[in-house]
């Protein structure tokens, strides 16, 4: 379903003005409450960007610009996020979620950054004739998380955000506001050559952290994935992947040697089910999009024909 969107609607001002063309404002009834994306673009194949935990999609832009004039491009936001309307976070809904956009758009290729990059592998495992292609940027794996952290700190990651009290009052909000602020200015840097755009995206970035109940998903969504670890190690080893083309790139910039040994091994071992592709990127942290788009631009051009 197609939808107008306001002049209050952030994103959608900073992504029409990105790709100089119209973003059209879609959205999807689930049981009541919505789940909204923007699209550009007219290419005989779709590419939908699933962002990272506590990440904005609207840190996909200049992705989303490089891709538009050749593809359909979708930036989504999970519920609770962005446009989105809020909903308790647990797997099935992320999964469901992620399944109901791609029914509603049509196959086409997933690009998940982060914990994006294993949700969208779980789609693939449930419904393979949704998923044309896989490009994971540093996708998380259920290994990394099983011994995060120690004692408290541990504790401290785990601890869902109560709800008797504002989100904004969790001592752990400041830390979230403060990263949002910086990781916006990265997004907006990571738009090369067109000043104008800088503001509007940093405004587009900022907007997903705006209200309460944007600000509780965000403290929410990490303790809801440790939650499910088992599970997800469950949901791996019954997956069957089906033939399809997958790229993974690793960033290595800023890493611990042994957690980059760590990483490495396991990705490496996915790429061999699959027969797909694993680069190692050593100019890049974790946010591979911002800081080497134009290698996601072209292993979006390697997995589709």
């Amino acid at each position: 379903m197609s939808t107008s969107y306001s002049p209050s609607d952030k994103v959608a001002v900073a992504f029409e003005a990105l790709v100089d063309e119209e973003c059209e404002r879609r959205e999807l009834d689930r049981g009541g409450r919505v789940l909204r994306w923007l699209e550009a673009g007219d290419g005989p194949h779709t590419v939908l960007f699933e962002a990272g935990a506590m990440s904005p999609a609207a840190g996909f832009a200049a992705v989303f610009h490089a891709l538009a004039p050749d593809y359909r491009v979708i930036v989504y936001d999970r519920a609770g996020y962005g446009a989105s309307d809020p909903a308790p976070l647990s797997l099935d809904l992320q999964l469901g979620d992620l399944l109901a956009v791609l029914e509603a758009v049509g196959p086409g290729v997933v690009v998940g950054h982060s914990w994006g990059g294993l949700l969208a592998q779980l789609a693939t495992w449930a419904r393979p004739e949704l998923v044309g292609g896989l490009v994971l940027l540093d996708p998380s794996h259920e290994i990394f998380w099983s011994e995060p952290l120690a004692g408290d700190g541990r504790a401290e990651v785990s601890r869902h955000p109560s709800r008797t009290v504002p989100a904004s009052e969790d001592p752990r909000s400041a830390d979230v506001l403060k990263f949002g602020r910086e990781l916006a200015t990265d997004v907006a840097r990571s738009v090369r050559g067109d000043e104008r755009l800088q503001p509007l995206l940093i405004e587009a970035c900022l907007s997903y952290l705006e209200t309460d109940e944007q600000l509780f998903t965000y403290l929410d969504e990490f303790p809801m994935i440790l939650d499910h670890v088992d599970d997800l190690a469950a949901r791996r080893a019954q997956g069957v992947w089906p033939e399809l083309p997958v790229v993974v790139l690793t960033a290595t910039k800023g890493r611990p040697a042994d957690s980059t040994e760590q990483v490495t091994a396991v990705l490496d071992e996915l790429v061999a089910i699959v027969n797909g592709r694993h680069t190692v990127v050593p100019d890049s942290g974790h946010y591979l999009h911002l800081d080497r788009p134009d290698l996601v631009v072209q292993a979006v051009r390697d997995v589709t024909p």
